[in-house]
């Protein structure tokens, strides 16, 4: 069943005890603004939690004109959506070597001279997430308006249900990583081209 920010917003309301709006977007309403400001910031905070198989997308970085200062010998910039990075060239990036690649603000500095990268990204259309997600936004999303939409009456229920998203996202998250094969780094399990190539310094 598709799902919009606008159902998300209610599925959170209804777990505060709250009436439903009729679009995120109103601007008379005060709920949906309430709603609006926590619903990007929740919406990432979630998505940077975790490898999420719905946030996950690929790019192929162009290089920059201007290289780093030094250090580096290639500098890339980052989609305006990556929450983080998965992988760069087929490498884990969690796995690494210290002198493979690093992210500094919004560009990527590498010793690579090419950048595949795989990453969780920042995606506004609801009807790219999970079940498991939503469930994850919503009962954080609840959290966070609970307070400012019913008052400070609701301060142990935005606590319960922070616990609640703690305990289930946690469940969400295993899940997720049960559907992904990660490799950890392995030199010795490269072609000697690609350790040429991956261990190539600036100069």
């Amino acid at each position: 069943m598709a799902l919009s920010r606008t159902d998300i917003a209610n599925m959170a309301l209804g777990r505060v005890g709250a009436k439903p709006i009729m679009d995120l977007d109103d601007e008379d309403s005060l709920t949906a603004r309430i709603v609006k400001i926590q619903f990007s910031p929740t919406v990432q905070e979630v998505g940077r939690s975790g490898e999420w198989n719905c946030l996950k997308d690929i790019a192929d970085l162009p290089q920059l004109v201007t290289a780093p200062a030094f250090g580096w010998s290639y500098n890339y910039q980052l989609p305006t959506d990556c929450l983080f990075l998965v992988k760069l060239n087929g490498v884990d990036w969690d796995n690494r070597p210290g002198d493979y690649a690093e992210v500094m603000g919004r560009k990527l500095l590498s010793n690579t001279d090419t950048a595949q990268i795989q990453y969780i990204s920042y995606k506004e259309d609801a009807n790219e997430y999970d079940a498991l997600f939503v469930e994850a936004v919503v009962l954080l999303l609840a959290a966070k308006i609970a307070v400012p939409v019913q008052g400070s009456d609701y301060t142990s229920l935005a606590a319960q249900l922070l616990r609640e998203y703690e305990r289930k996202f946690t469940n969400a998250r295993a899940r997720d990583a049960s559907e992904r094969k990660k490799m950890p780094y392995d030199p010795a399990s490269e072609s000697r081209w690609n350790r040429a190539r991956y261990s190539s310094t600036a100069g």
